[in-house]
């Protein structure tokens, strides 16, 4: 299981989809303003943020290697990469007009120990973005733990906002769905490959026993799935009312004002 979306790698066109959509939900907020990206990973987000119009970003996590990869590729983007515990915020100061903490919550052993620190460091009139999965559509918990290794918590709607009321007075809570074409697509993908195997089980056998015979152009299988690869508008956020009428909601993203300090 892959967890960290990076750009280059091979899993990038598979989970990047709803990652950049949500950078992008984010760029109105960050124009003109200072931003702290607040479990960046490998970076790509906060530059983005910076090359659409944010004055200053500060992106910190807590893999010293992953911060590094960020520097790298990531450096002359004017980004201020930097190791830190999302859970205390040691090395960032603010105040800062926008914070964003986007898949990152699920992972924090407290995290009402960030949402605490990021109320202390957001200006008085800034905003905190921040999603995590819909708990709703994640596998079952297995013995009260999420059932990905990489989470420590998962929670339903009411469950998330009640966990971030507790430090903001203001909280707008939109959901991110899958679209219904997205789903048609894959479900349309998946009878093509059903109907290929029967329809010619000796190359499906090859397939399987003898891969080494299409590693030059790839899997077939994989070459397959790419016709259901996402887009970013496959992964809209829209507000509560209307999401079902788009796809499944698939991630709860908060917009959070007024601090509590």
């Amino acid at each position: 299981m892959v967890e960290r979306a990076t750009p280059g790698e091979a899993e990038w066109a598979e989970l990047s989809a709803p990652h950049l959509a949500r950078y992008l939900f984010a760029v109105d907020y960050a124009r003109g303003r200072t931003v702290l990206d607040a479990g960046t990973g490998s970076g790509y987000g906060a530059a983005l943020l910076r090359a659409c119009g944010a004055t200053a970003v500060d992106a910190i996590d807590s893999d010293a290697p992953t911060i590094e990869w960020a520097r790298q590729h990531f450096g002359d983007a004017g980004v201020e990469f930097c190791v830190d515990d999302c859970e205390r915020l040691d090395h960032v100061t603010g105040p800062f007009d926008l914070i964003c903490c986007f898949e990152n919550l699920e992972h924090l052993r407290h995290p009402e120990r960030f949402l605490a620190a990021a109320a202390q460091r957001l200006a008085p009139h800034g905003v905190l973005l921040v999603s995590s999965p819909d708990r709703a559509v994640t596998p079952p918990f297995v013995d009260g733990r999420p059932k990905n290794p990489f989470h420590m918590h998962e929670w339903y709607r009411d469950e998330f906002r009640t966990l971030l009321a507790a430090h903001f007075s203001e909280i707008e809570l939109r959901l991110q769905v899958q679209t219904i074409a997205l789903e048609s697509r894959i479900a349309a993908v998946a009878a093509l490959r059903q109907r290929l195997q029967w329809g010619n089980p000796l190359l499906t056998f090859l397939w399987r026993q003898v891969p080494f015979l299409f590693s030059r152009r790839g899997h077939p299988w994989k070459q397959l799935a790419g016709l259901a690869a996402p887009t970013m508008a496959d992964y809209p956020i829209l507000p509560a009312a209307t999401a079902a009428v788009f796809g499944t909601p698939w991630f709860h993203v908060a917009i959070c004002r007024q601090p509590q300090c």
